[in-house]
């Protein structure tokens, strides 16, 4: 057991300790570790931390919660140096935050990861799949699916290319958001309308765009999630 190794065991040791036996003193004031200070969001909808590896929505000062956040914070810390030392690509970007994945993943192939194709491909189909926010990333995303050596064709499993080689030559696509400028698109038109529903009573705007493609140009079909997805990136 190296030294992250011991201090991670006593780390969640107490933070374990902290969930069973929570201190009396409910007035006692508790330091936010100051990385996570740093990262404090205050929006109308009320204090957020928005730290790559922890994201605490609402933000609560209290004593119990600070110490929670610092415990959870200083774990992550150590589990990224060890995936780092081992180097886990998996856990590691799994270990942050999902707003900050895409990011992490980058990181790590410009500073200590160097994959065969196939394995940058799996990971970058792992990364997309479980991405909720491409929209927010939509400039790394365009750069790292159209660059000129980029192959997003090997983000597909053999059951993914099986369905991708039974389409025919032009296909219908359909997305339910504001525009028709995202990159995540569906085969599957009720898909497209449950996301154009699904926070319409937030956004009313929201609707189903369609469009009529060559399979061609789509880079790569996803059947992972059930969603029938087609990463396709529109003409601007």
């Amino acid at each position: 057991m190296n030294s992250n190794q011991k201090k991670l065991k006593v780390l969640h040791e107490q933070l374990s300790a902290h969930y069973k036996n929570p201190r009396e003193n409910i007035d006692e004031w508790v330091e936010l570790h100051a990385d996570l200070q740093s990262h404090i969001d205050d929006q109308p909808s009320g204090k957020s931390i928005h730290h790559p590896l922890l994201v605490a929505f609402p933000f609560n000062d209290h004593w119990f919660s600070t110490i929670d956040y610092n415990l959870r914070y200083e774990i992550k810390k150590l589990q990224k140096e060890e995936a780092i030392r081992t180097k886990d690509i998996s856990e590691y970007i799994f270990l942050h935050e999902r707003p900050y994945r895409v990011h992490a993943l980058l990181d790590a192939y410009l500073h200590w990861w160097n994959p065969e194709e196939r394995d940058w491909w799996n990971t970058v189909a792992n990364v997309w799949i479980d991405s909720e926010n491409i929209f927010q990333n939509i400039t790394i995303w365009k750069s790292i699916l159209s660059e000129q050596f980029s192959c997003p064709h090997l983000m597909m499993t053999e059951e993914d290319k099986k369905i991708f080689n039974e389409l025919s030559g032009w296909i219908n696509i359909y997305r339910g958001g504001y525009d028709d400028k995202g990159f995540s698109w569906t085969l599957d038109k009720e898909k497209a309308e449950w996301f154009s529903n699904r926070f319409k009573f937030l956004h009313p705007e929201m609707k189903v765009f369609e469009k009529r493609i060559s399979k061609l140009d789509v880079l790569a079909y996803l059947g992972g999630r059930g969603e029938a997805e087609i990463i396709y990136i529109p003409e601007e």
